[in-house]
């Protein structure tokens, strides 16, 4: 018995089906199937469209005042109608309907008035004697069952108005891991390993070093991640060309400044940096709203990594984990939890350059964008110079930071020990 599945997913291979058409061709295939042919027929084709309740080729139909029952009663399926274009045609046609209606998903109503082309005269010839025509089929799409309202009411209730919002695109073949990236967290878990077991006592500050440097890199991959994640759903496709989509930081556009001066910064001062590594076509986004989400995934994937790293501390019983041989890992543990929340509430202020900016930049006047693009960098440089040299300000933002570690009950006295052991007694 042939299997006419298979040919449906070859006809249909580059053509993007709603669900409701994906389950008409299916049904159609096995009718077909059933019969011994590699493919359904546009009369099989059609006879399953008009069994499918609910769809809105369906409820299209019941609209103009048809009776479903009574069409797929009146056509043949014998082939006494004439012949019928191949299953490939007639989703070629049904594509070409949906582009003309400004639909951007070929729909069992696209496949229905695709059977209603002069080469599909099985299923034509039928529908038209039974009076239905294209005209109307397009113009309740167009107008929905208010044809008498006004065109702002019309617009409003339109029945295609689910075929006429751009789906957002797969990820299927587009996401990916990078060994790097595996690596960063394999080398996590090892210095986490050995700080838990206090095997190498006498190397505590090289294994905090590692564990929390390593840490503070996953996350920043996880950061870029979500902007180009976003980015990409939203509208810009070079994020997967540039290979922002598979969390390795070697594909950054400024390794130095999107990874190096993080590190530094955070050996010296225990500053979490922002890391502006992603290129983002903000021309290519879907809309405004799109470009503020963009801005916002970077510090949603830190706070997703802040949070991953509080999670033991979250436990009630976590304090009677803590022992003389790995106060070290939990040490090392809360100085990540807080360097991530230091890097959270610094990207999200509103200042040029930082994420918290970003969020609020498509929605400001033209002129304080171009400002903005001008001297963001200035103004960077402004914030870490004002926490680092204006106490009162670097109080208010590090007492802050840690009034955020307390709420997941990171104990400030282990923030301490772990910054503490990140540098040689």
């Amino acid at each position: 018995m042939a299997d006419a599945t298979v040919e449906v997913e070859r006809a249909s291979a580059d053509i993007p089906l709603t669900r409701e058409a994906r389950e008409v061709l299916v049904r159609a295939a096995a009718t077909a199937s059933a019969r011994g042919a590699s493919e359904p027929t546009a009369a099989e084709v059609l006879t399953a469209i008009l069994q499918q309740r609910g769809s809105l080729a369906d409820q299209t139909i019941r609209a103009l005042g048809f009776d479903a029952a009574a069409l797929a009663a009146s056509i043949p399926v014998d082939g006494s109608a004439g012949p019928s274009v191949s299953l490939r045609q007639l989703l070629v046609n049904a594509g070409r309907e949906a582009r003309v209606l400004g639909h951007y998903q070929v729909d069992s109503i696209h496949i229905l008035l695709a059977m209603m082309y002069s080469d599909t005269p099985a299923t034509a010839g039928p529908l038209q004697k039974a009076g239905l025509t294209m005209y109307d089929l397009r113009r309740h799409l167009q107008t929905g069952a208010g044809a008498a309202a006004s065109v702002p009411e019309r617009a409003a209730t339109r029945p295609d108005g689910a075929l006429r919002r751009k789906p957002l695109p797969s990820l299927r073949g587009v996401l990916s891991v990078s060994p790097v990236f595996l690596g960063m967290v394999g080398l996590t878990a090892a210095s986490g390993v050995a700080l838990w077991t206090g095997a190498l006592p006498g190397f505590s500050v090289p294994l905090t070093i590692t564990f929390v440097v390593a840490g503070w890199i996953t996350s920043l991959c996880v950061h870029e991640f979500s902007h180009a994640l976003v980015a990409y759903l939203g509208g810009d496709r070079g994020v997967a060309a540039s290979g922002y989509l598979t969390l390795d930081p070697l594909r950054y556009t400024n390794l130095l400044l999107s990874v190096v001066m993080p590190i530094v910064f955070l050996l010296l001062g225990g500053i979490g940096l922002p890391g502006g590594a992603v290129f983002i076509n903000r021309s290519a986004l879907r809309s405004k709203w799109w470009d503020s989400a963009v801005s916002l995934a970077g510090p949603v994937g830190t706070l997703f990594c802040g949070l991953l790293v509080a999670v033991p501390f979250l436990i009630p019983a976590h304090t009677s984990w803590i022992t003389v041989s790995n106060a070290g890992f939990f040490g090392a543990l809360a100085f990540l939890g807080f360097i991530e929340a230091v890097a959270l509430l610094l990207n999200l202020l509103p200042i040029p350059g930082l994420d918290g900016f970003g969020i609020l930049r498509p929605w400001l006047p033209y002129s304080i964008q171009d400002a903005a693009n001008r001297f963001g960098a200035f103004a960077i440089i402004g914030v870490f110079v004002v926490l680092w040299y204006v106490a009162p300000v670097r109080d208010a933002f590090f007492s802050t930071v840690l009034q955020l570690t307390s709420i997941v009950q990171i104990d400030p006295v282990l923030i301490g020990f772990g910054q503490l052991n990140m540098r040689p007694h």
